[in-house]
């Protein structure tokens, strides 16, 4: 059985988008799961949600109230009944193959992840504030349940692109000079392991709390320690970004405190990459292993 786990907070028509296209997959109900943790401080805004959804989606919820989303993807994690577990956002739509991928993908060390393609045509969207089952992005272009089951065919017209990280995961899974970065795969929607490769190197690491800035890579370096092979598959899936502010200062902390963990303070030029300070030719060279000098 493959585990879906999606954290979710202060989202509610982006998750049904999502769980309605978990509705619609190929894989038997019976070989999946979905673990929805809610981690809001007032837990309850996804009670609409799961009221306006049709029935049929094996679906089991808690809450972590409030404590950020490594601690809810933990959490969701630890409930899972799944040898498999699929880490989904709630923002992101699975074309209807995508666990039937992830589930044919796996080996014993197996990090496997699934392309994504921003729509920035609900760039600027916010939620609504009261739940409703449709997006209205820019220009008037709408997201419905019924636009689901052709998404990958009529996406095109909602603005897509592939985002940075995504066009990082692509370079560092199949180039062999980033062979040493091949943890930037381990993005954080639509990537699946073993349940047991997951619990040896212990999880996402809660001591970030909320602060943002890559929690998702942090836990691929560590994969990667401990002898991960990092997988792109050829599945699809739509992500509905929201416009973030104020992350630069995010992502510098964020990466200084990897680094002070790991007891390698380089990995601070993680943060530098990600805000486009350098390449990825020298974050790779930075972090290369120190060669030893020949005899």
């Amino acid at each position: 059985m493959i585990s879906v786990v999606i954290p979710t907070r202060d989202r509610t028509t982006r998750l049904y988008l999502t769980l309605s296209a978990l509705l619609a997959q190929t894989l038997d109900r019976a070989e999946f799961e979905v673990v929805l943790v809610e981690d809001s401080p007032a837990p309850g805004a996804v009670d609409a949600v799961l009221a306006a959804l049709p029935a049929g989606l094996p679906l089991r919820r808690r809450s972590t109230g409030g404590r950020g989303v490594a601690a809810a993807r933990n959490a969701g994690a630890a409930l899972a009944r799944g040898d498999q577990l699929l880490f989904l956002d709630d923002d992101t739509l699975a074309a209807p193959d995508l666990l039937l991928r992830h589930a044919m993908a796996h080996g014993p060390a197996t990090v496997a992840h699934g392309r994504i393609t921003d729509l920035t045509a609900f760039l600027f969207t916010p939620d609504p504030p009261r739940f409703s089952d449709t997006l209205t992005g820019a220009r008037g272009r709408t997201l419905g349940p019924a636009d689901l089951p052709g998404l990958a065919q009529r996406y095109r017209r909602l603005g897509p692109q592939r985002s940075f990280i995504e066009g990082v995961a692509q370079a560092v899974a199949g180039i062999p000079a980033y062979h040493e970065l091949r943890w930037l795969a381990c993005v954080g929607t639509s990537t699946s392991m073993p349940r047991e490769l997951f619990e040896r190197v212990g999880g996402f690491d809660e001591g970030f709390g909320a602060l943002w800035g890559g929690e998702d890579l942090e836990l691929g370096l560590r994969l990667a320690l401990a002898g991960a092979e990092f997988r792109l598959i050829g599945s699809f899936a739509c992500h509905l970004p929201e416009a973030r502010h104020h992350t630069a200062a995010d992502l510098g902390l964020f990466w200084t405190l990897v680094g002070q963990r790991h007891g390698r303070p380089r990995l601070a030029r993680v943060g530098d990459f990600l805000r486009g300070r350098i390449g990825l030719d020298q974050l790779a060279a930075e972090l290369a292993p120190a060669r030893q000098a020949a005899p």
